[in-house]
């Protein structure tokens, strides 16, 4: 079971560009107002991409390689970029990188081994590294949290919006949780907001 019933375009897929484009659009001007010009310019992409991973988990309960490679590309840009000892701030970033990767790859084999279905896909795996480059070690369980607890608020929401209680077969696609929430941390962060 999904934890929503999809509204569908003619075309069959997810319908809804506005409220993306409008997320998009804040996220675009928030980054200009609020961040450094040098950072907005990271920050504008990092939206986009955040946003199209979210959509597509969302539209197909997949997050492509191409998307994850590129969200931990524009990372690696952005720190090469901003901070001042590149080489061991890349290391420091490629080493939260593997440690959020083997967390949810971690997570992933014991549910897998319990429940013997899947319950978390490797693209989930694939975006917590990506992520983990973005964030700081104190900013990435924030992030998880944010994503979980969402999920989690939607699914419930679902439920009593259909008066179907919850299973255990409920399918919640956790990046398209996810990954907004590391746009936010990480951007909460350099605002100060956080």
């Amino acid at each position: 079971m999904v934890i929503f019933d999809r509204q569908t375009s003619a075309s069959g897929r997810v319908s809804g560009v506005w409220p993306l484009c409008a997320a998009f659009g804040g996220a675009s001007l928030a980054a200009f107002q609020m961040l450094a010009q040098a950072d907005a310019l990271f920050a504008v992409p990092f939206a986009a991409l955040v946003l199209y991973l979210a959509w597509t988990d969302l539209d197909r309960f997949e997050l492509p390689d191409h998307a994850n490679l590129a969200l931990f590309a524009l990372g690696l840009g952005w720190i090469a970029a901003s901070s001042p000892d590149v080489s061991e701030s890349l290391v420091q970033a490629l080493i939260r990188a593997l440690s959020a990767a083997a967390f949810f790859l971690a997570v992933r084999t014991l549910y897998r081994s319990i429940r013997k279905v899947e319950g978390l896909g490797l693209g989930d795996v694939k975006l917590a590294a990506a992520g983990a480059v973005w964030l700081s070690w104190m900013q990435m369980p924030t992030a998880l949290l944010i994503g979980a607890v969402a999920g989690v608020l939607i699914a419930t929401a679902h439920a009593l919006y259909t008066w179907r209680a919850p299973t255990l077969r409920v399918a919640i696609p956790l990046g398209a949780f996810l990954a907004p929430a590391i746009w936010l941390v990480w951007f909460a962060g350099l605002a100060g907001l956080l």
